[in-house]
């Protein structure tokens, strides 16, 4: 049974998907209360990490653990009526769209206030950190992840069309853009016209967008970073050239391309070798991938988690988080466990000293993501992103990239619409 206090109307409840309820007591439902931690979440990895992990470890818990599980889409307009009511549940779990919404409101504890995570988050990545801090410098969230991003290749796609395979040859030819776009015109004009070199605009929206220095707002002004200019005149050059096949992100047709010989390549975060390309690739293409780094440094999502400030059980989630993000031996085993690019310096130093992945071939991706984040940026992430991130897509990089408006129109009718949504944000209309 779900509380009362818990406010759903009988529509949100059927969206709700219970992953579980764990604890050294068995399962008590989602009631909540002085004996139940409740943790609310969008993604499924919490609830392996708690069973699998947390559990196995600390067995003797003198309270329960309900998980509760929302659809990505439904999270926020679920959460938001809770937050600053003191019925929000104990933990809360952030997407990196919308992190930065529950990081700045003022209502997620301090965890620096709590001795373990104080100290074991001074070895968490700085860009990680920099998301899950509020703007009065207190550090609210944390994460178990890091997710830089990379361009994953087809190894005999490169060796037929470019005389050169190998991550370090390719990743001379694209080290820009203009390198990105002239080595996508040398493919397909040696493949004859069979291969692009990229599926979807997303190969190139998240590389841009995530090399900005500033977010989509400053001081209450909307912000259109040089960056998003880039990329939008790029998208148009690739579509206009034939260049990308233009597939939905995320689609049927972007999927299929991981599994035949029509796309070069794909720009992916950590996560997305192995819940994207390695189950769509399978055994089709696997072996015949590599990573490099591609024309620019960016990370892609994430999933930080935080203390409501309203919690009872403060101490219990502050345990469970610094285990989660902190504990060295924890990570250890999920990195080798799963692959995963954990949020640790020192676990990822000793992590990647040898790790190899065959579907890469055998390379060692661990070690060429670790030498990719000391560089990411994370000060253009927003409360606002989730927002405009696809007020952007919808009303100037679609259009605009498929020659429907020009230039001036995608950028007026861009701005127009955060005005519309966002009355208070100066959006610089004519």
């Amino acid at each position: 049974m779900i509380k009362k206090k818990f406010g759903m109307t009988l529509g949100i409840l059927s969206t709700l998907a219970l992953l579980s309820s764990c604890g050294n007591e068995g399962a008590v439902g989602t009631d909540g209360g002085d004996d139940t931690l409740v943790v609310w979440s969008f993604t499924d990895e919490i609830e392996q990490i708690i069973e699998e992990y947390y559990l196995e470890d600390y067995d003797d818990l003198a309270y329960d653990i309900d998980i509760v599980q929302f659809p990505t889409e439904e999270f926020e307009r679920i959460l938001d009526p809770l937050i600053g009511t003191g019925d929000e549940p104990d933990v809360i779990l952030m997407e990196q769209n919308f992190a930065k919404k529950y990081v700045d409101s003022g209502y997620l504890a301090d965890l620096e206030q709590f001795e373990g995570l104080r100290e074991g988050s001074e070895e968490t990545y700085d860009y990680v950190k920099e998301v899950g801090t509020h703007e009065d410098g207190t550090l609210v969230a944390n994460a178990w992840q890091a997710a830089p991003g990379a361009f994953f290749y087809r190894y005999s796609l490169a060796e037929e069309y470019l005389g050169v395979s190998e991550p370090e040859e390719v990743q001379e030819l694209m080290s820009d853009w203009d390198g990105f776009v002239e080595t996508a015109r040398v493919i397909r004009e040696e493949s004859d016209g069979d291969v692009y070199m990229i599926a979807s605009v997303d190969d190139l929206r998240f590389a841009f967008l995530g090399g900005r220095e500033q977010g989509w707002v400053v001081d209450d002004e909307l912000v259109i970073d040089d960056l998003a200019y880039d990329l939008l005149d790029t998208a148009l050059t690739m579509n206009e050239e034939g260049l990308m096949l233009d597939a939905p992100a995320s689609g049927a047709a972007y999927f299929a391309g991981m599994s035949n010989d029509e796309i070069f390549g794909y720009s992916l975060p950590t996560w997305g070798l192995n819940f994207w390309l390695e189950p769509n690739g399978g055994e089709a293409t696997a072996g015949d991938w590599r990573m490099t780094q591609g024309p620019s440094t960016y990370f892609r999502g994430g999933t930080w988690i935080g203390i409501a400030d309203s919690s009872e059980m403060k101490e219990e989630a502050a345990h469970l988080i610094e285990y989660a993000t902190t504990s060295q031996d924890f990570l250890e085993r999920w990195a080798n466990d799963t692959g995963d690019i954990v949020s640790n310096e020192e676990v990822v130093e000793e992590v990647s000293g040898d790790y190899s992945n065959d579907f890469l071939g055998g390379q060692n991706h661990y070690a060429a993501f670790a030498d990719m984040i000391d560089d990411i940026e994370a000060g253009f992430v927003t409360e606002f992103d989730q927002t405009i991130n696809d007020l952007f897509m919808d009303h100037a990089l679609t259009p605009y990239s498929k020659g429907e408006v020009d230039l001036d129109t995608a950028i007026q009718n861009f701005r127009q619409s955060v005005a519309n949504l966002f009355p208070y944000i100066e959006v610089g209309l004519d």
